[in-house]
């Protein structure tokens, strides 16, 4: 996932509204709630964070603190990691969400927790930067949102490994991020999914799995519906290289048309394209997350792709470092091998 700060015009309009409005951001969950740590809520937090969200995708800490490399098992949500993108040319750390009280989230508020999941604001008003992909999670039901507290309130502390560092941002895409943190309602009385209706509530767990984050990326953050929608993005992810999402519509040419479900449905949990070609990441590292999930969620994901409207777009070929060129060929080989 990136971002791309706004232009000067959107960021003056920003302010003109935040000084009419104020500055205090409203809404959101009562200030004193506390989640109550139910064995049914952490269960279905540990569902979520670990196999739809996939917070560990980036929070769990990795030996160089690249993205695109393997995730430490010992470390999981300790954080220590960069986000990086190329445009805007942009290094951001990525923290520990683990409930250690002095390099995670201990001390933080349950208020303060789900606030910076689903509004993107932090402990004490902090604006979050958009690599959190907190518009995708705005869609999170309270209960949801109250059940990934629950999780990771029940989950062991872990220390940060590694002490925090300072990242590369812009002084516009701060500026901008602040302003929204103030200006945007918070989130409250999201009712649960409509389970009854297949394609809706496969929407549902699309946006908690942050799908159109990447396959609906544009140059200024990912694409609404009706510009494109998950149709493949303008920007390439640079863990792997220069990857570019492919495009998820129903287009038969371009999209998953005219692909088979069991073959999309093998891509979300394998590292494994469509065509049989071994992934790259960041896809190849998020399967093993969503891999856990049920076949229940992954069918209803499936309902809804299906059903938008097919937008013909073919996405620039891959461009892989050397290295990961190199292991791809050999997943190939391990795979074609007879056992």
């Amino acid at each position: 996932m990136t971002c791309s700060p706004p232009g000067p015009r959107a960021l003056s309009h920003a302010l003109a509204i935040c000084a009419a409005v104020g500055v205090c951001a409203c809404g959101g969950p009562p200030a004193d709630e506390r989640v109550e740590l139910t064995p049914g809520r952490i269960a279905r937090g540990a569902y979520l964070v670990n196999a739809v969200t996939i917070c560990g995708s980036c929070h769990t800490t990795r030996d160089s603190g690249h993205l695109g490399d393997p995730e430490r098992a010992d470390l999981p949500l300790a954080g220590g990691n960069f986000f990086e993108s190329v445009e805007p040319r942009l290094r951001v750390w990525v923290p520990n969400i683990t409930n250690d009280p002095d390099t995670g989230l201990g001390r933080w508020s349950d208020r303060e927790i789900m606030t910076a999941i689903r509004d993107g604001v932090g402990r004490h008003g902090r604006a979050l930067l958009p690599v959190m992909p907190f518009e995708s999670y705005r869609h999170l039901s309270d209960e949801d949102v109250r059940a990934i507290v629950a999780y990771l309130r029940a989950s062991p502390p872990i220390r940060e490994p590694r002490p925090r560092s300072e990242g590369d941002v812009s002084f516009l895409l701060r500026a901008g991020s602040w302003i929204r943190a103030r200006v945007q309602p918070g989130v409250h009385g999201v009712p649960p999914p409509p389970r009854g209706d297949r394609v809706k509530y496969g929407e549902y767990v699309a946006h908690a799995a942050t799908c159109s984050d990447c396959h609906s990326l544009g140059t200024r953050g990912p694409r609404n519906q009706g510009n494109r929608y998950l149709a493949g993005s303008d920007l390439p992810m640079i863990e792997g290289g220069a990857v570019w999402a492919p495009n998820l519509t129903p287009d038969a040419a371009t999209g998953i048309g005219g692909v088979g479900r069991d073959l999309v449905k093998r891509s979300i949990r394998e590292p494994v394209r469509i065509d049989g070609t071994p992934m790259a990441p960041p896809m190849s590292l998020l399967t093993r997350h969503y891999a856990a999930m049920t076949d229940d969620d992954v069918d209803a994901v499936l309902d809804y792709l299906y059903a938008q409207i097919p937008i013909r777009q073919l996405v620039p070929v891959r461009r892989l470092k050397p290295e990961i060129a190199a292991r791809l060929r050999r997943a190939q080989g391990a795979r074609e091998r007879p056992p």
